[in-house]
């Protein structure tokens, strides 16, 4: 039976990643909506994970995670997963992907997509490398929220 994994949770570990390897977080949108925790519930268990939020802008629109190194901005879209029909999962996807090419505005800007591992079957049927490549989009495999596996354009996908 597939396991419900809240966006809030791929978010956390997305953002754990990031800063673990040097990149400062400018700016979260934290999920909300029917059946999500609420942005200040989610913004203190970011907390709890030490998570420093000093300096980041909270909003409610647009990428899940902008974070910089350097010269180099990321926009992530984030996703979870939840208990319902394979249809829902795969139109979840759809929507994942299409938000995440939105975000595509000027040259050199990475994008990211950070999931659940379950969606490994959608990411090799749907998601071919020559648009990640042309599009620079990054792929965060979400297996808990201290285990993340991150997957460059350039690279085939598991």
């Amino acid at each position: 039976m597939i396991q419900s994994i809240p966006e809030t949770d791929v978010l956390i570990g997305t953002i754990k990643w990031l800063q673990a390897n040097g990149w400062q977080i400018e700016k979260i949108s934290p999920p909300h909506g029917q059946g999500i925790r609420s942005s200040d519930e989610s913004i203190n268990i970011m907390g709890q994970q030490g998570i420093s939020l000093a300096g980041v802008r909270i909003e409610s629109h647009g990428e899940d995670i902008q974070a910089r190194l350097g010269e180099i901005v990321w926009k992530i879209e984030c996703k979870g997963l939840g208990v319902g029909k394979k249809t829902t999962d795969k139109n979840n996807f759809d929507r994942a992907v299409a938000s995440t090419l939105s975000y595509l505005t000027v040259e050199g800007l990475r994008l990211g997509l950070a999931l659940p591992e379950y969606y490994r079957y959608f990411l090799r049927k749907k998601l071919p490398q020559a648009l990640r490549t042309k599009t620079n989009l990054w792929v965060f495999l979400y297996v808990d929220i201290n285990e993340l596996y991150l997957f460059p354009p350039e690279v085939e996908l598991p």
